[in-house]
């Protein structure tokens, strides 16, 4: 798959962990398959992976466990 910012390099197929929200709640799915630019970092979600976000956001799929993180706001001063 070639980068859509046109990098000469053909972007690498790599196994992620990516963060999304539904109703307000963080769900974090793991081994999600994305093609990866190893010039400039551009991420492309292939049809099959945007499938599972939408069946995991849609309830279709059920969660194997619990996510839990440290929330930090930062606040900009202008």
């Amino acid at each position: 798959m070639e980068c859509p910012n046109g990098c000469l390099p053909p972007m690498e197929e790599r196994k992620e962990e990516k963060l999304f929200h539904r109703n307000s709640k963080s769900v974090v799915i793991s081994d999600l398959t994305m093609y990866v630019c190893p010039d400039c970092g551009q991420e492309s979600m292939p049809l099959s992976s945007a499938r599972i976000v939408e069946d995991v956001l849609n309830g279709r799929i059920k969660p194997s466990g619990k996510f839990i993180a440290e929330l930090y706001e930062i606040s900009f001063i202008g």
